[in-house]
């Protein structure tokens, strides 16, 4: 079966009780990253409005999207680990693969996690959650690294309450709100929801955090001349890191230590210099020095600029004239 946008057979299964066969509503939209598969014998596809996407952006390793459901039952299996953070309660069951069907209460900040391969039937009543799908590539990653023996077994849980998940998804929310996030921050993101996942999902005793050693003067040099040459694109983490010889999460925490500042805060500082040099120098239009310095369009550097200088563009050019 192909679904409208090309994608196969992604979609997860609705229905409630005024209906006699289950609704299938296709998800391709929600996560054009995941492979989300319908549960049971029935493979027929019904059009259902009960889920609406609010606002969706992908990155590599990360998908995300806002969404809002009516009550109702669904069904899903996904290729990727999932994380939903919960923007208003929910009340109703469960059932996973472990476990028979139980009764829960889902609270406003809380969230639950599935590991890849995961059945999960859910029947709640409406609300709204953002949802968070990473590939499987960054835990084996991470895992690699800091978990003895490279593997690590990570369990569904359910209705959970930690800060730092609860910062990190709000972070991403509010970036997503703002229509755009920077690509090396969502992969920081990225890396930090994962390993905090490892942390509370995993056996903590096997995770040994290994002490970042600061990079050497040449390798931080390599590095900054990398930026500054690749300054007009969408730089990554995982580049960055690979100048440096060191994978993304030691690189992250190497860089800081060697230079006092966050990659992604040095990033930003850097398209900022250049682009008052540009603004000084040069009659370019703002969406020319966008382009440029690495940021997405013309709103996309106003605000960045303006939150960082405390002027416009505008602003800032014309006092330099």
């Amino acid at each position: 079966m192909t679904l409208g946008v090309g994608v196969s057979s992604d979609y997860v299964s609705q229905k409630d009780g005024g209906m006699t066969e289950p609704t299938l509503y296709p998800i391709s939209e929600l996560a054009a990253a995941a492979s989300v598969r319908a549960v049971g014998s029935d493979s027929t596809r019904w059009s259902c409005p009960r889920v609406r996407i609010e606002k969706r952006r992908n990155w590599g390793s990360m998908s995300v999207a806002v969404v809002s459901r009516a009550a109702g039952e669904t069904t899903c299996r996904s290729d990727h680990y999932r994380l939903t953070y919960f923007l208003t309660d929910f009340q109703g069951t469960i059932q996973d693969d472990e476990r028979p069907e139980w009764n829960c209460e889902l609270l406003r900040g809380n969230f639950m996690f599935c590991p890849p391969d995961t059945t999960l039937r859910c029947n709640l009543t409406a609300g709204r959650y953002i949802e968070i799908l990473q590939t499987r590539d960054i835990y084996a990653d991470l895992a690699s690294e800091l978990v003895r023996g490279g593997l690590i077994c990570l369990a569904p849980r359910y209705d959970l309450c930690d800060p730092l998940i609860s910062r990190l998804a709000s972070t991403i929310a509010d970036e997503i709100e703002g229509g755009v996030l920077d690509r090396i921050l969502a992969d920081a993101l990225s890396t930090a929801l994962a390993l905090q996942i490892m942390r509370i999902c995993g056996d903590p005793s096997e995770i040994g955090l290994a002490i970042a050693n600061g990079l050497s003067p040449g390798r931080v040099q390599r590095v900054r001349d990398y930026i500054e040459a690749h300054l007009d694109n969408a730089l990554t983490l995982s580049e960055m890191a690979e100048v440096a010889c060191l994978s993304p999460y030691h690189f992250s925490r190497s860089f800081k230590r060697a230079t006092g500042v966050g990659v992604h805060r040095y990033v930003i500082q850097r398209r900022i210099e250049r682009a008052k040099a540009l603004l000084r120098r040069t009659n370019q239009p703002l969406a020319g020095i966008a382009r440029e310095t690495g940021f997405a369009d013309q709103s996309h550097l106003t605000s960045v600029f303006h939150r960082e200088t405390g002027v416009t563009p505008g602003q800032f050019r014309a006092a330099a004239l």
